[in-house]
């Protein structure tokens, strides 16, 4: 039974917490304020105020202290450290604890795990510009000044050179042409008929020579 033990595992073996809070509070004493879930941030939130309070103390066994938790491998976590104990501890001299605070913010899209903001009290930060959107090129409008009368409709036909017909000539003109194109029609028929009778005709007298 793990009575008055409130230390969270965080569902991690001992090795990947401790480099997972590592982590975390080296990323808040950076950037003073880091976006996490509700969980991690109340289990760095303490070692973070531990990292404050040696310090401000500022000896050379504090030194080691936060080294050995920060695990400063490269050149940022050195710049970490150093910010540390330069910046981050004269900062909270007169203050006797508190140094971090907890937002909630909305859920994690996803999972929808309960998200946080952990931030040191008073932090500095630099807040990033974000870039405007292109504005639309607004549309040219020209402007045209014409001298003189403007004429919308057609142009008359005196000018054009076409002179328009009055509607009865025009329909006089159909009914003359469609009653030329019957008789031509009906001769053609006639012709045809007479044609086909003369030949018969013509066989017949033919026939009745040979008889004879």
């Amino acid at each position: 039974m793990r009575h008055k033990k409130n230390t969270d595992k965080l569902g991690r073996k001992t090795a990947h917490r401790q480099a997972t809070l590592s982590n975390l509070v080296a990323s808040l004493i950076e950037h003073e304020r880091v976006t996490t879930t509700l969980r991690l941030a109340k289990s760095a939130r303490r070692y973070a105020d531990r990292m404050v309070t040696l310090a401000k103390k500022d000896t050379l066994h504090t030194r080691r202290q936060a080294i050995k938790f920060l695990r400063p491998s490269g050149e940022d976590r050195k710049e970490t450290v150093r910010k540390l104990f330069s910046e981050v501890g004269p900062r909270y001299a007169e203050r006797p604890g508190g140094y971090t605070r907890i937002f909630h913010i909305a859920n994690r899209r996803g999972d929808n795990a309960p998200m946080a903001i952990l931030e040191l009290v008073d932090a500095k930060l630099t807040l990033k510009e974000r870039k405007k959107p292109r504005e639309e090129e607004p549309e040219l409008q020209i402007e045209t000044e014409v001298t003189g009368d403007i004429q919308t409709q057609a142009e008359p036909a005196e000018k054009t050179g076409a002179v328009k017909e009055p509607a009865e000539a025009v329909e006089q003109e159909q009914t003359v042409k469609s009653a030329e194109e019957e008789q031509t029609e009906a001769s053609s028929v006639g012709e045809t008929k007479d044609k086909k009778g003369g030949m018969g005709r013509f066989l017949k007298g033919l026939f009745n020579k040979e008889q004879e």
